[in-house]
């Protein structure tokens, strides 16, 4: 009896050590699958990795009429004068980003100060999110819908059209007033994507219709939705 015991306790303990070992072998598997899993989903739709690599910009204007969109534009000149030095030395999405959660507050500031020099008391608000956008045309690049890292302005009631633009790379820099194609504008990007990155965004031009890119929207009396 005392040998049937002894038995029946070392087969507990032995099942007890390998219930620990299959335990962590069956974590260790399911971190290796999901790891996989991302790096075979950016592999296969560039889209996802394009999202890791640029920070976009988000102005919303109080509300449609004439006056609030010449303040959003306003507005949307002075944070990015500020931003072209504060920005300047940022060589990545990280430091980009870094650089905006520190600066929220100025980056407020400035854009406060601007709706008061044009006349007006609205509030505004100032924030990095995560957020869903729509496919944009900037000139000969379409960056796909989807969730980017962002910098949002909201004017007021921030229920006007919006402004939208990359501010990082710093596009919005180079290409706010002169158009999306310039020559620096490449450089930026083929720089900082990958190959397939950079032939997505202009493939998925080649497949859309074409739109009006906010330089031309500029000059015509429009403004993107």
């Amino acid at each position: 009896m005392q040998k049937i015991t002894a038995t029946l306790l070392a087969w507990k303990g032995l099942w007890k050590k390998e219930g620990y070992f299959w335990c962590i072998a069956i974590l260790i598997g399911v971190s290796v699958s999901l790891c996989y899993g991302i790096w075979l989903k950016q592999r296969v739709d560039p889209a996802l990795s394009l999202a890791q690599k640029v920070v976009r910009f988000h102005v919303l204007a109080n509300s449609d009429s004439d006056a609030d969109q010449e303040l959003k534009l306003a507005v949307r000149d002075r944070v990015l004068e500020y931003l072209r030095v504060t920005l300047a030395s940022s060589n990545s999405k990280e430091e980009t980003l870094q650089t905006l959660d520190c600066l929220q507050q100025q980056i407020c500031m400035t854009a406060a100060e601007e709706i008061q020099r044009q006349g007006y008391d609205y509030p505004v608000a100032v924030s990095l999110v995560w957020e869903n956008f729509p496919e944009r045309t900037y000139g000969q690049y379409t960056f796909p819908a989807g969730f980017y890292d962002a910098l949002r302005i909201e004017i007021g009631a921030a229920e006007g059209k919006n402004w939208w633009c990359v501010l990082y790379p710093q596009m919005c820099m180079v290409d706010a007033v002169w158009g999306y194609d310039t020559e620096e504008s490449q450089t930026l990007l083929k720089n900082t994507l990958s190959r397939e990155e950079y032939l997505l965004i202009c493939e998925t031009r080649e497949q859309t219709q074409p739109k009006i890119s906010f330089a031309s929207a500029k000059w015509l009396g429009k403004d993107d939705d």
